[in-house]
């Protein structure tokens, strides 16, 4: 308790915040994690995601649609990542709203077009990101 308190105090005299620690490596194996779902359902019709995408699942709730897709990439490739599906959305009649990212730790966007919503780009484990395309509509 003590060494977490000098911790914060630390961070608050230096002007630094938490996000300002290096991230640590994902070391999750993937055999759980990216596995489609048994009831999986397809992405609405006006989302084709790209071959490089593994559909891991689909939910919805009332109008909002949220697609689970995982590619290959860590934690360096978010943003990489995050940018190849924006230009892939865009084939798609999507516009982009705009764009954050904490890189190492997640890149995120809005977009616009067929539906309004957010894509995040997310460690999932070694050697794959998740994409996460909230859609409402």
């Amino acid at each position: 308790m003590r060494a977490a308190a000098l911790l914060v105090a630390s961070l608050a005299l230096t002007g630094c915040s938490s996000d300002a620690v290096a991230p640590a490596e994902v070391t999750d194996s993937c055999e759980q994690l990216d596995r489609p779902a048994a009831e999986a359902k397809p992405p609405p019709a006006y989302l084709t995601l790209p071959a490089d995408q593994k559909l891991l699942r689909v939910q919805t709730q009332g109008r909002t649609t949220v697609v689970f897709a995982s590619t290959a990439g860590g934690r360096a490739d978010l943003v990489d990542v995050r940018d190849r599906v924006l230009a892939m959305l865009k084939t798609q009649q999507f516009s982009v709203a705009g764009t954050d990212q904490e890189p190492g730790f997640e890149a995120e966007a809005q977009i616009a077009g067929p539906s309004e919503g957010t894509v995040r780009v997310t460690p999932l484990c070694v050697g794959r990101v998740v994409v996460r395309y909230k859609l409402e509509g």
